[in-house]
């Protein structure tokens, strides 16, 4: 009965990375009217931590069968040619985003395509330029991500091990580096931000490991929802809301905030704040709480469609971060009415969802037509 358990598939974990996903595409297109309806307005947390916890269960649960059979050096050969996976992405993102932006500020004469998002070195010093980007000192601005994961597949493996003995020790470990990071502003160096990179890998592996950390307390049958944390679960929700106050986007609803953010200090996305880890977690915990994982709505076209995207999700994000690029584009160039506004948000997400349909219809054995496959779950994290 409990070996079923741990092979039933968890409908949610796609459909929420797959959903994170193409809120991070609709947050990255510069002045996006939709992005006012995506999770960065309705509390501390955006959608990056919400990929990023779910990653780290993704990966709790795709490599500690590795570990168990092969111990700590193939738990690191896997995720090391992983790692080296999304390096090459990254720099094939940076390659093809740096083409399409120097030919649009050419064909449009718009030097902000270059100049906003810091990529205007590679034109005046290219050898040095690249030279820095191979080495992960050079991150321009939307490209910051990868690299994080990078480093956070290398971490990896030192999870494992540690989860393996305790899970105390490794979340312990987790906290001290994280506290460390966070008191003393420990990071790796970046030449355009003097304090390091925009995703502090030594504030974040936080995230990531509690995801991972999670995963085995589950595989364990340790870890359920209980009823009585979903009262001060949800009230965290609550507060969060009322100190994000998306109603003062709204013209016609009252501008007045009811809890200054000022009074709450730094509510900090480089170096994820305890605000910030609190309310992604109490968000999981809540969703977990009131979702079954094979909920029917989970099973519905629309619903297989973003899980999806989840299952690809390194080749998606990729082709999001291109896609809103290209909607800065067509939105600055075109103007930003509702009319350029629609066709940039549903092309761009047809187009990553079409793109994840056809990746999966490669991948999956010939058994006649294949019409939105169910997800059997792979990760940005976990390939």
């Amino acid at each position: 009965m409990r070996e079923s358990l741990k092979k039933e598939r968890d409908l949610r974990i796609d459909f929420f990375r797959g959903l994170a996903l193409i809120f991070i595409f609709i947050d990255h297109v510069p002045d996006n009217s939709w992005a006012m309806v995506t999770l960065k307005n309705f509390g501390f947390a955006d959608a990056s931590e919400v990929f990023v916890l779910l990653a780290g269960y993704s990966a709790g649960l795709a490599y500690w069968s590795t570990a168990e059979k092969g111990g700590f050096a193939a738990t690191f050969q896997r995720a090391s040619k992983r790692a080296g996976e999304i390096y090459v992405w990254h720099l094939g993102v940076l390659v093809v985003s740096a083409l399409m932006l120097y030919s649009a500020a050419r064909l449009f004469n718009n030097a902000s395509y270059i100049n906003n998002i810091a990529i205007a070195e590679l034109a005046l010093d290219p050898v040095r330029t690249l030279a820095e980007a191979l080495a992960l000192f050079y991150q321009p601005n939307m490209m910051n991500i990868l690299p994080m994961y990078v480093v956070l597949m290398l971490w990896l493996p030192v999870i494992i091990m540690l989860l393996r003995r305790s899970v105390a020790l490794a979340l312990g470990i987790s906290v001290a580096i994280w506290f460390l990071s966070t008191s003393t502003g420990l990071n790796f160096p970046t030449h355009h931000r003097p304090s390091g990179w925009f995703f502090n890998p030594f504030a974040w592996q936080l995230l990531f490991t509690t995801g991972a950390a999670v995963s085995v307390l589950v595989r364990r049958m340790e870890a359920r929802p209980r009823a009585e944390m979903l009262i001060p679960a949800s009230a965290y929700l609550v507060f969060a809301f009322i100190v994000a106050a998306p109603w003062v986007m709204v013209s016609w609803l009252p501008n007045d905030r009811i809890i200054p953010r000022e009074l709450l200090g730094n509510i900090s996305k480089n170096d994820l704040s305890a605000w910030r880890f609190i309310h992604v977690l109490a968000l999981a915990y809540v969703v977990a709480a009131v979702v079954p994982k094979n909920a029917a709505w989970l099973q519905h076209q629309w619903a297989q469609m973003v899980q999806l995207c989840g299952r690809k999700s390194l080749e998606i994000f990729a082709l999001g971060t291109l896609l809103s690029f290209f909607g800065w584009i067509a939105l600055t160039e075109l103007g930003s009415n509702q009319m350029t506004m629609w066709a940039v948000n549903v092309a761009g997400i047809a187009i990553m969802s079409l793109t994840a349909w056809q990746m999966s219809r490669r991948t999956s054995s010939p058994r006649g037509p294949l019409l939105w496959p169910r997800p059997q779950g792979t990760a940005l994290a976990t390939r």
